[in-house]
């Protein structure tokens, strides 16, 4: 799967706020998610601590780096949780224009238990006409 790409394929601007939607299905009710990790990389050998960007977030919002806003719990998602990572305008202008990242979404359910719903590529992002904004 791709991320971070348009309807028509393209890749947003680096330097752009973005909204990354990921939806996790089979989410057990009684084991909803607690904490999940968005970790773009350009390499999928390199270590965390190296990644380009990375985002944990949980059931609280947090500015800047998003929130799992439906657990999958019992009246939370019945079974689907739905999580927002927030990249912001620093973390898409790490990425670049010229460097292929991949990605990886790792859950952590209430027992404690992870696993890895989605991976994939990262479109690569553009460079924008303008410059400066005030």
């Amino acid at each position: 799967m791709t991320i971070i790409a348009k309807d028509n394929g393209e890749g947003y601007v680096a330097g752009d706020d973005l909204n990354v939607v990921r939806n996790v299905t089979n989410v057990t009710p009684a084991d909803p998610l607690i904490k999940a990790w968005l970790t773009i990389k350009t390499s999928a050998s390199i270590l965390d601590a190296s990644a380009t960007v990375q985002k944990i977030i949980t059931t609280a919002s947090v500015p800047g780096v998003g929130q799992i806003g439906q657990n999958g719990g019992v009246g939370t998602g019945d079974g689907t949780a739905s999580m927002t990572f927030t990249l912001t305008a620093a973390d898409t202008a790490l990425m670049g224009t010229t460097i292929a990242h991949f990605y990886d979404v790792q859950v952590k359910t209430s027992t404690g238990v992870i696993n890895t719903p989605d991976r994939g590529t990262v479109a690569r992002l553009v460079r924008g006409y303008t410059d400066a904004i005030t």
